[in-house]
């Protein structure tokens, strides 16, 4: 879910690693393909994302933030 600096919409935005390339799609579904920077950063949407401490938490260089929800099971 995207908790800070976020646009409203009903699209989830996420991050998908594979090896050195990440897929990323916004709060607007839009998907852009990105890369692995280091363990903790990626850079997607032309800006640097960087993993926090947390484990669950993404803080964007242009100050947006995206925390790692977990659905309920059913």
């Amino acid at each position: 879910m995207c908790d800070y600096g976020c646009r409203l919409t009903d699209a989830a935005p996420s991050v998908e690693v594979n090896g050195a390339a990440a897929t990323c799609t916004n709060e607007l579904g839009g998907i852009y393909y990105g890369k692995v920077l280091t363990a903790n950063s990626i850079f997607c949407f032309n800006k640097v994302g960087t993993l926090l401490e947390d484990g669950k938490t993404i803080r964007w260089d242009d100050g947006v933030i995206w925390k790692r929800v977990t659905r309920p099971a059913y």
